[in-house]
């Protein structure tokens, strides 16, 4: 059954992770599992130790920083990182609870893919050469490697596009799986950037609304912001052996018929134009002005201004200057 659910996109704020890195091992560990003294596991490589537990999202931004074991009365176990040691700007959300619950629902549900081998399934896989982690990796029959990103934090452009390129460098399909109520999520491709409800348990594709009826951005002439996602049941998805996402019939018709090239190239071109735009918000008045006076200056007579043609003879600035000073006095009756 296919419903129409709207985004409703929630204010971000940071959170402290449930899981870290020990550089020592190789290993993912989480908080909850984590005690101290009795020569443990924490005191051997935590923040009192050889310091090897590293914060994730901090490695993956290519820096080492160690983060210390928390246990606090009124809060579940958790990692943070030393006053002064976290990196300005580093807006990551940490490792929650409903991510963790979000990563083991979409392990549990490849397993179960006909076209997935089991045994590949897992999550928290680093990829070499492009410093990315994926929060679940799984290998299809074909012999494809697919990686599926449980996001629940929203991300920049540019951030987007190393994590999003890396994939495609390392030949590697990624899938995007929103929260609802993340701000600003990514626009891309209707089965690349999908919605994932763990509310409902459902997948969905994003859309808009378009002369009275739901359709995917991309499937149309110009792109809108998705307000909302028809979504079906996670159990009615599947993975080709190719890897890509397989949604129920009913979808079809929100995703529409408009062939990749041409989606991407629209997706292209809307980025291109949103960051020009963005570039022109942030610059400061002074450069904005500045950028006026050079586009100006670039004008080299009044026949240019008027679309005159390129060929036409240049005319002496100073002779110019005259014949308008003697145009306005004829029209306003005074000097200028």
């Amino acid at each position: 059954m296919i419903e129409i659910r709207r985004l409703f996109p929630r204010k971000w704020e940071p959170s402290d992770p449930l899981v870290a890195y020990n550089n020592a091992d190789g290993q993912v560990v989480i908080a909850a599992a984590m005690g101290r003294g009795n020569n443990s596991y924490y005191d051997r490589y935590g923040y009192q130790g050889s310091k090897e537990i590293v914060c994730i999202d901090c490695k993956e931004a290519g820096r080492e920083v160690p983060v210390q074991l928390v246990e606090a009365k009124t809060r579940c176990k958790h990692f943070r990182h030393q006053a002064g040691e976290a990196p300005d700007g580093l807006r990551r959300h940490g490792e929650t609870a409903e991510h963790l619950h979000g990563k083991r629902f979409i392990m549990d549900w490849a397993r179960d893919q006909h076209h997935i081998l089991p045994w590949s399934v897992e999550d928290e896989v680093w990829i070499p050469g492009v410093r990315l982690r994926s929060d679940v990796r799984a290998t299809a029959t074909s012999g494809r490697h697919l990686a599926f990103e449980v996001q629940r934090k929203p991300m920049d452009s540019k951030e987007w596009d190393r994590r999003h390129g890396g994939y495609q460098t390392a030949g590697i399909r990624d899938v995007w799986l929103w929260s609802p109520d993340v701000p600003d999520l990514v626009l891309d491709l209707p089965l690349t950037s999908v919605v994932l409800d763990m509310e409902y348990e459902s997948l969905g594709v994003l859309v808009a609304m378009y002369s009275g009826s739901y359709r995917h951005p991309t499937a149309e002439r110009y792109l809108m912001t998705p307000t909302h996602y028809a979504s079906a049941p996670l159990s009615e998805w599947m993975l080709s052996d190719e890897g890509s996402l397989v949604p129920p019939p009913g979808l079809a018709e929100f995703i529409g018929h408009k062939p990749e090239p041409a989606r991407l190239a629209q997706l292209t071109a809307h980025r291109e134009a949103l960051a020009r735009r963005t570039s022109r918000q942030q610059a400061t008045p002074v450069e904005r002005r500045t950028e006026e006076l050079r586009q100006y200056r670039s004008r080299t007579s009044y026949s240019q201004v008027l679309g005159a043609s390129a060929s036409a003879a240049r005319l002496d600035p100073e002779r110019e200057a005259q014949r308008e000073a003697e145009a306005i006095e004829r029209i306003m009756g005074r000097k200028r």
